[in-house]
């Protein structure tokens, strides 16, 4: 009889406790009050919503019908949208912590080496501590004035194959001005990053336009990220992985050179690069709160060649083709670069300072032709913003075409 008292008291306890997480759970959804959005399917959630049109076509009618603050869900992500200037302030100034977090991806775990490079990397203390190392040590006014000559050499060489090919060829040839600004600015990277010039810079640079054509895609997987299965049925991945395998060993044949020699004035001016700072650092990292690995170096030099080099093209880029739709602007700021260089043979970057037009211009470009879109950020915690609940791991997405907003 003590026996069936004691199980009869126990399972009252089971019945007990599990009534009341249950009232409790329900409780909690009641105080949870989602954004509003369109409603969800099954396992898709709101990705039909996204079909037949351009996805940020479709978030424009889609926010001009829910609202400023908008609720997705893509798959297994969920996704805010925000198209008000004063909710996005929320975002990214009031609660900026608590959005400081990236999401993962197929393409960003592979090319950064599981997320260990600066833009990427997870909020917590190896991302405080490579932050302040580069703002000190990588990208400190001393650092960049350093690699002034390789930019002036650059641009000879630049001219100089413009040249080339307009005598071979006569003036009336066509240059394929895109590739060379391409080749042009990564080159300034690569140099500026390794050191001296290496006989596989120009197949590194290659394999380094493969590799962010690849990362640039979508891969529906990042959306399902429990469904192993497709992940593993990716081909974007497998090929990702092939690409980026050809840069991971030149890199690290670099870092091989730099460490025999010393870490110390390996370049081709006698000057510290970025790759000599970094493994200076990670010889000594024993101190730092978080030690640094060789994949914690590749990464964050990986993230430096990709970001500079491409966004530094693809701006130049633009701006060229804006000044040949508007041939009155293009002569201002010929007329400016004749005066301010007439009579010289030799010019310091300090005189670049006076081509005031030319970097309005340039300010232009920035504003109309973004190089890359804002940096993704994820919900590190569930918050409320403007009366609603943001989920934990939820991304959010800014946009607004409205004028008036212009001035926020």
């Amino acid at each position: 009889m003590e026996t069936y008292s004691g199980l009869f008291n126990i399972i009252s306890l089971l019945l007990f406790f599990s009534s009341l997480v249950i009232i409790l759970v329900r409780r909690n959804k009641r105080q949870t009050r989602l954004p509003p959005g369109p409603w969800r399917l099954p396992l898709i959630g709101s990705l039909h919503r996204l079909t037949g049109a351009l996805p940020h076509h479709s978030l424009r009618n889609l926010a001009q019908r829910y609202g400023p603050l908008m609720y997705l869900q893509l798959g297994q992500v969920p996704m805010v949208v925000i198209s008000s200037p004063a909710i996005a302030k929320q975002v990214l100034k009031t609660h900026d912590l608590a959005f400081a977090n990236r999401p993962e991806s197929t393409s960003t775990t592979i090319i950064f080496y599981n997320n260990k490079d600066l833009a990427f990397s997870p909020y917590g203390n190896y991302w405080r501590q490579m932050r302040k190392t580069s703002m000190v040590q990588l990208f400190s006014a001393k650092m960049v004035k350093t690699f002034s000559a390789i930019r002036k050499d650059e641009l000879s060489s630049l001219l100089s194959s413009i040249r080339n090919s307009m005598s071979m060829t006569g003036t009336s040839t066509v240059i394929n001005i895109t590739e060379k600004i391409i080749w042009f600015t990564s080159s300034i990277i690569c140099r500026s990053v390794f050191g001296l010039i290496s006989e596989d810079q120009d197949e590194f640079i290659a394999n380094l336009k493969e590799v962010l054509l690849l990362s640039g895609g979508f891969d529906v997987a990042d959306l399902f990220a429990s469904w192993k299965l497709l992940h593993k049925m990716s081909s974007a991945k497998s090929k990702l992985v092939n690409a980026h395998g050809k840069v991971d060993a030149f890199i690290e044949d670099i870092l091989k050179k730099h460490t025999k020699n010393g870490n110390k004035g390996n370049g081709e001016f006698g000057d510290e690069h970025l790759v000599d700072v970094l493994l200076g650092i990670k010889e000594n990292s024993a101190q730092l709160q978080c030690p640094i690995i060789n994949d914690d170096v590749k990464a964050v030099l990986f993230g430096i060649i990709a970001g500079g080099a491409d966004t530094s093209s693809t701006i130049i880029i633009w701006m060229l083709s804006e000044l040949m739709k508007n041939p009155n602007n293009m002569a201002k700021a010929q007329r400016e670069v004749r005066q301010v260089f007439q009579g010289m043979k030799n010019y310091d970057e300090g005189d670049l300072e006076k081509l005031t037009y030319l970097k309005l211009v340039i300010k232009e470009t920035l504003r109309l032709y973004p190089s890359i879109p804002l940096v993704p950020r994820e919900c590190r915690e569930q918050i409320d913003i403007d009366g609603y609940t943001i989920p934990h791991k939820t991304n959010p997405q800014r946009f607004w075409d409205d004028l008036k907003h212009t001035g926020d």
